[in-house]
């Protein structure tokens, strides 16, 4: 079994923080609806945050997000398919035909959430950080 970085188990830990920070709030809107709080008055500041950290090392434990992420910062700027290659030379186990359709919609949630930036190239999109 391979070593695990102290880098990973931090950002393993940061990434679970947030998700349990998640979590609680959904609990607590539950319990308001079961006990009657008036949801007019309700205080919803549910704002994701977002893990805008570059990797410093690739793994294949790391969420797509974050390989998405470490892949753009090594060839600057891409298209989907462009990443997706150099996720197979990080990563040649990697079954692209699996992973084409959630890289699409993670490049869009990271665009979306401005982590990464975008240019129009004919009909598709050219990615950079």
């Amino acid at each position: 079994m391979g070593e695990v970085s102290e880098e990973e188990i931090i950002m393993f830990l940061k990434s679970k923080r947030e998700s349990l920070k998640q979590e609680l709030e959904k609990v607590e809107v539950a319990l308001n609806a079961i006990t009657g709080t008036d949801f007019s008055t309700a205080n919803y500041s549910f704002t994701p945050t977002i893990d805008k950290e570059i990797p410093n090392s690739y793994s294949s434990k790391l969420k797509m997000d974050k390989k998405i992420l470490y892949a753009l910062n090594e060839i600057k700027s891409g298209d989907k398919q462009d990443i997706l290659n150099h996720l197979q030379v990080l990563e040649p186990k990697i079954e692209l035909k699996k992973i084409e359709k959630s890289i699409s919609v993670r490049l869009s949630h990271l665009k979306n959430n401005n982590i990464i930036k975008s240019d129009k190239n004919g009909r598709s999109l050219t990615y950079f950080l």
